[in-house]
């Protein structure tokens, strides 16, 4: 047991005068505290080295400095109801297995079975004694038994004038720590206005999911919880911070809270990004907390400008990446994206719901403008796919605007003529299927070879007509070159990060394994069920170089022995294998998208033929070496129409 006191304390009332605060306004404004809320920091492999770099890496358990004694406590301050905006406090850090914090003539104990982490001490009632805020963690002693040291921590309120061995208040408590995974406690107590304080309380894991709970105190005789917010934090997922502000923004006398959150950018797998950050504000009045319905739209507006402004100028290739951090970002925030990070506990409101965002359909336009600047037919389509899905709104301006972008870089083409074959594929392919090579491949020479059953058969694309041919019908299985992995499916596991490629082994040795992709899952609410949702996967090739397919819409390579997959570069043209969306020598490719087929290559176009209707039921697209022909398969059914040569 350790004791830390400062028995010469000086216990101080300090009403500031007019001219004290015009003179601490220019580096005080609405009272700002760096409330932090770091997510699997370890996974950088940082130590307290760490913390020099970036001030909103929490405190942790066995972070206190060593030694007998802590930092003095600091001078009572009267709280007076005219008090201007108080200087941000941090709290006191105690060294691990600290039982007793003394200020002046008074005594912190920590409850049997804890010990004090970090005190916050200040007169909250203007009675002349100090008061303390409190962060207990479970005793140093109990560190071998896994069940007390996964006990949770507590924020409590300690009473100055009551006697030194009364128990304190608890007024909340974290959610427990996961048992078994690689976890850090995350403990953090600050000050953030002149009536109010805020703590974290949770942990920080490696690879494990993690809930941390953020409260907000208001500081009276007896001090209440006025605002409380759980944070989850899924494996993997970017850091999310939290700055607290307590300023009285509506001038009613009473502090209310505002916080600024802020996700960080390029965790695995994605590649580095900007920091980007959103208001939501919360006005406490006598009524209850009401939420500031502008934010967080008035912050997102921002960066949606920003990216407008990027893909007009030089940096184009700077926007994909802020687009898909911004939409981070209101997935964390916002039920409406599906996957909210943090749920508001005393509002009763549960998740947050945004509503409706125009700036992220402004954002989504200027990642289409600025792929089509890039020459990214691809890309290009694909976030015009996505750019007004809901939540974004869907504006008739922008929707023009959008036709006039893809029509230069993928016009729209009508099938010179288009038919629906006699002959029928393997079987139905049913949406979201297990990855396959497709039943449909075009020879050098422009015939179709369609897989029946148990045969091949070549199919005139002008005529229609069919013969039998002698080609061995080849898997729909998309294996590896040596044969020993097997693609099983791309899903997002309703988590909100990324999403990800599952392999197994055909053998009975090894185990089944899951690949993280560079993608991020689609806004919305629809992504339900144990196993999560399934992404539309087409296989491209599978060479020495890893799997080639595109994801969602997007090009991938993935190798199943790396931990992650990286964004396609360029196709490598050479002959794929049969089934292929790609033509024969390997340089065109054909991919089903909202508004047509998409053909790629040197050039691009979006063919379009009454049969291909609708275009989200096509399945096993390919395309012949001239681009002429393009087959689909829907519901077992085979497809083909003639266009101009690409």
């Amino acid at each position: 047991m350790s004791v830390v006191s400062r028995n010469d304390l000086e216990v101080l009332f300090v009403r500031p005068s007019t001219s004290a605060k015009r003179a601490k306004g220019a580096a005080v404004s609405g009272c700002k505290v760096a409330l932090a809320i770091a997510t699997i920091f370890a996974v950088s492999g940082c130590g307290r080295s760490c913390k020099k770099d970036h001030p909103y890496v929490p405190y942790a358990v066995g972070d206190a400095p060593a030694g007998p004694s802590a930092p003095p406590a600091p001078a009572a301050q009267a709280l007076p109801a005219d008090a201007g905006p108080a200087l941000a406090e941090t709290s006191t850090v105690l060294p691990n297995g600290t039982t007793t914090y003394r200020a002046g003539s008074v005594a912190f104990n920590a409850p049997s079975g804890k010990e004090l982490a970090l005190v916050l001490a200040l007169d909250v009632d203007d009675d002349g004694k100090l008061d303390a805020l409190a962060v207990l963690r479970p005793s140093a002693g109990d560190a071998k038994d896994a069940k007390k040291a996964a006990a949770p921590s507590e924020l409590a309120f300690y009473n100055g004038a009551a006697a030194d061995d009364a128990p304190p208040t608890i007024l909340a408590s974290a959610p427990s720590l996961p048992i078994g995974a690689v976890c850090t406690p995350v403990l953090r107590l600050e000050r953030i206005g002149p009536k109010s304080a805020a703590a974290e309380l949770g942990a920080a894991c490696t690879s494990a999911s993690a809930l941390r709970g953020l409260f907000v105190v208001r500081l009276a005789r007896d001090p209440t919880i006025t605002f409380d917010m759980i944070v989850r934090d899924p494996a993997f997922s970017p850091r999310l911070a939290i700055d607290v502000d307590g300023s009285d923004r509506d001038h009613d006398g009473i502090d209310d809270v505002t916080l600024r959150v802020t996700i960080d950018g390029g965790g695995p797998p994605f590649e580095p990004g900007p920091k980007l950050t959103a208001k939501v504000a919360f006005f406490d009045r006598s009524a209850g907390l009401s939420r500031d319905p502008s934010e967080p739209e008035a912050s997102l507006k921002v960066i949606a400008a920003q990216a407008t402004t990027r893909a007009k100028g030089k940096d184009v290739a700077a926007v994909p990446v802020l687009v898909q951090q911004m939409r981070a970002l209101y997935r964390a925030i916002c039920e409406e994206g599906g996957a909210p990070r943090f749920v508001t506990a005393r509002t009763g409101a549960g998740a947050i719901a945004c509503g409706a965002s125009k700036s992220l359909e402004e954002a989504g336009i200027a990642e289409v403008r600025s792929r089509v600047a890039r020459g990214d037919a691809l890309g290009a389509v694909t976030a015009a796919d996505l750019a007004q899905l809901a939540p974004a709104t869907k504006t008739t301006a922008k929707t023009n605007e959008l036709a006039q972008l893809l029509e230069q870089i993928a016009p729209l083409t009508q099938a010179k003529n288009s038919r629906v074959l006699a002959t029928t594929t393997t079987k139905a392919r049913a949406a979201a299927a297990h990855p396959a090579w497709g039943s449909l491949t075009f020879d050098p020479g422009g015939k179709l070879l369609v897989r029946t059953g148990s045969k091949v058969v070549a199919v005139d694309p002008d005529s229609g007509e069919e013969q039998a041919t002698d080609i061995a019908p080849w898997p729909s299985q998309v294996l590896s070159a040596d044969g020993k992995s097997r693609w099983l499916e791309a899903y997002h596991a309703c988590e909100g990060v990324a999403l990800r490629a599952t392999f197994a082994p055909t053998d009975a040795d090894g185990d089944v394994k899951d690949i993280l992709l560079p993608i991020a899952p689609v806004l919305g609410t629809r992504c339900s069920g144990a196993r999560g949702e399934a992404a539309d996967a087409v296989p491209l090739a599978w060479t020495a170089r890893g799997l080639e397919a595109v994801v969602a819409g997007v090009p991938v390579l993935i190798r199943p022995e790396a931990p992650k997959a990286t964004i396609l570069a360029s196709w490598l043209e050479e002959p794929p294998p049969l089934g292929s969306a790609r033509s024969p020598n390997g340089k065109l490719y054909a991919v089903p998208s909202r508004e047509g087929v998409l053909l790629g290559g040197a050039r691009a176009m979006r063919g379009r033929a009454a049969e291909f209707e609708p275009f989200s039921a096509l399945r096993g697209c390919t395309v012949s070496n001239d681009g002429a022909h393009v087959a689909c398969e829907m519901r077992g059914k085979v497809i083909i129409a003639t266009f101009d040569p690409l």
